[in-house]
């Protein structure tokens, strides 16, 4: 039983300890020790493969101000991602604190207290704070909307030939 499996998934978000990584499924996607979905399982490097899929969908369209180009990248574009930091100071007796809200991602083009707004609008279980299950719905909602299989044709299993590859990408 290995860690994690060939896509770089983590232990499983939903099981927590019951999984110990990733391991994917011969023609589902799922994970074959815990049966979760593979959108469940934290990936160590899932944020910056995201970005990179973003990039390349994103780098010859309208909305190509969202991504950057990587130095020493020869053209490649990963997606800006808009993660939101919030410190609201708690007054104590007698020192202050910070209580810290992390969102995953934010609304781009907005000053903070806009994006605040946006969010307050949000039902709390949806709101992508770092580490939440609305953070974690949200990832899933990618995930099925933007497939893998959709922009790699490395990973679409239905391609029959070399030439079927060459052409999809």
């Amino acid at each position: 039983m290995s860690v994690s499996g060939p896509l770089g998934a983590g232990a499983c978000l939903a099981c927590k300890s019951s999984c110990s990584g990733f391991q994917p499924h011969s023609w589902r996607k799922n994970c074959v020790a815990c049966g979760c979905s593979t959108a469940n399982h934290a990936a160590p490097d899932g944020d910056a493969e995201d970005d990179r899929r973003m990039g390349r969908l994103l780098g010859d369209s309208p909305c190509s101000h969202l991504t950057a180009k990587v130095k020493g990248g020869g053209g490649l574009r990963v997606y800006k991602r808009n993660r939101m930091i919030v410190t609201n100071p708690v007054v104590s007796r007698k020192d202050p604190t910070f209580n810290t809200t992390t969102y995953d991602w934010a609304p781009a083009g907005l000053n903070q207290k806009l994006a605040m707004q946006y969010m307050e609008l949000l039902p709390e279980s949806q709101r992508p704070v770092s580490g939440t299950p609305g953070a974690l719905q949200r990832r899933r909602h990618l995930l099925s909307q933007l497939p893998v299989y959709d922009q790699d044709p490395m990973k679409c299993q239905s391609l029959g030939s070399e030439d079927e590859v060459r052409l999809s990408a």
